[in-house]
């Protein structure tokens, strides 16, 4: 006699155990690419300034023998500045949650915090990049790379049929920056505009990783070999729309630029208020920039396939 049976009786799912996974998966970005490139320094001051000095244009310098002394003026400095931004994340904890058994980690503290810190990096690499003015007053705001890089500046118009990111003009803007006395050693460019230069067909380009023994077409431009030096390229998630659909792709002498540090990031345990804990991490920091004329940028470009 065939036996029959049930698969999941009601009588006992109360005695079944849950199956929670002690693996949490988060695919949210973290790399900062501009940030983690340029060097740091120490700023005293909520608004901290530094001085640009340049030459006169080289020309012939003959003079007549026995000449009288003509003396000139010197050099006039000319004094730019950026003031400082504060960066702040909280959070709370009860007691109780720091207590019992989590999946995935054993202090919620500890796991809130370090998702803090990254958020934090994050939040500073959008502002180095695409602040465009200087702000004083309570909330101060420093400004990033859209609002320092003003000479090597070129820029489409939107709604326009040419809006395309070109070798020409990608080293059209190398050139200017080298002409000025820079040395571009670094592109950012969102994703798309990442592939439209691994894209460019002129004798100029390299790629640096080749796989010959695995037999790989590796379509990709790490390096890019101008005229004016080697560039390496950076694929940027944070780079902000100039308007719909347009980004900004930028070439930069990373030497010229640098995070000013007035206060270093601290982690601290606020004062208990009742039965949990709140957390606070702070920074406050500003972007240095020696001299914009260094670097450049094609702003306005299109950056899906449509335009």
């Amino acid at each position: 006699m065939a036996m029959t049976t049930t698969a999941n009786p009601a009588a006992i799912t109360t005695a079944l155990r849950e199956d929670l996974s002690d693996i949490i998966t988060n695919i949210s970005p973290t790399d900062t690419v501009f940030m983690s490139n340029i060097g740091k320094a120490p700023v005293k001051g909520i608004y901290t300034e530094w001085l640009v000095d340049s030459l006169t244009t080289a020309a012939n310098c003959a003079v007549t023998e026995g000449n009288v002394a003509v003396p000139t003026d010197g050099h006039a400095q000319t004094r730019t500045g950026n003031y400082t931004q504060i960066a702040a994340k909280w959070i709370s904890v009860s007691d109780t949650i720091e207590a019992v058994d989590k999946a995935g980690r054993k202090s919620e503290m500890a796991y809130q915090s370090g998702l803090m810190l990254k958020e934090l990096a994050r939040d500073m690499e959008y502002g180095l990049i695409n602040n465009s003015t200087s702000t004083s007053g309570a909330t101060r705001s420093a400004c990033g790379l859209k609002g320092f890089i003003t000479t090597n500046d070129t820029s489409f118009t939107t709604g326009t049929s040419i809006t395309t990111l070109t070798e020409t003009l990608f080293n059209d803007v190398i050139e200017a920056c080298w002409t000025a006395g820079g040395n571009p050693t670094m592109v950012l460019a969102n994703s798309y505009h990442k592939r439209q230069i691994s894209a460019f067909t002129g004798n100029s380009k390299i790629v640096t990783n080749m796989d010959a023994e695995q037999k790989k077409i590796i379509l990709s431009v790490d390096y890019y070999e101008s005229d004016f030096g080697v560039i390496k390229v950076y694929a940027s998630r944070f780079i902000a729309e100039d308007s719909s659909d347009y980004r900004t792709v930028y070439i930069l002498d990373k030497e010229k630029f640098q995070l000013g540090v007035l206060q270093g990031l601290k982690t601290e345990k606020l004062a208990k208020t009742g039965l949990g804990q709140i957390i606070q991490m702070s920074t406050e920091y500003t972007l240095i920039s020696r001299n914009e004329l260094a670097s450049g940028a094609i702003k306005n470009c299109a950056s899906i396939a449509a335009h």
